[in-house]
């Protein structure tokens, strides 16, 4: 852009008594006079609004509601059900050696207890059969049966 456009004088408009002040002027009363005249209407518009936001409350409540209670009792325990069904189809199989295994498992420790107290058993017995059973001394029983009698007592 060159300095000598730059430079250039602007035209002025003059709004004092010019077609454009009239005009606007105009246009502000009309907007006054409807604002007036559509006052009561748009307050009665609003009253009315309001009684229908009421009335639709009041018809969709107990719908609402009656849709809680379906999705609760009806399609909450079907999708639970469904979920559960699932769940068990995509969870991996035990694979059937661990059971074996585990079982084989049991059965050995079983078998080594069983055979250890077979052993104890077969010993015990050998034992006893080559020992000699002690007798207890005269004089131990003689004072069991002194103590047992019941002569020396008094009842009263």
């Amino acid at each position: 852009m060159s300095l000598r456009l730059s430079i250039r004088k602007k035209p002025q408009v003059n709004l004092r008594g010019s077609r454009l002040y009239d005009a606007q002027d105009r246009v502000s009363r009309s907007a006054r006079r409807a604002a007036q005249q559509m006052g009561p209407t748009s307050r009665q518009a609003r009253k009315m609004a309001a009684d229908g936001v009421t009335t639709a409350r009041g018809w969709s409540a107990p719908r609402i509601d009656q849709a809680g209670e379906y999705i609760e009792h009806e399609v909450g325990p079907r999708v639970s059900e469904l979920l559960h069904r699932t769940a068990e189809r995509v969870e991996p199989r035990r694979s059937q050696r661990r059971r074996r295994g585990f079982a084989a498992m049991l059965l050995l420790i079983g078998g080594a207890l069983g055979a250890t107290g077979a052993i104890a058993t077969r010993r015990n017995a050998a034992r006893a059969a080559t020992e000699p059973t002690p007798s207890p001394p005269a004089d131990h029983l003689s004072s069991v049966s002194r103590d047992s009698s019941t002569e020396g007592t008094h009842t009263p």
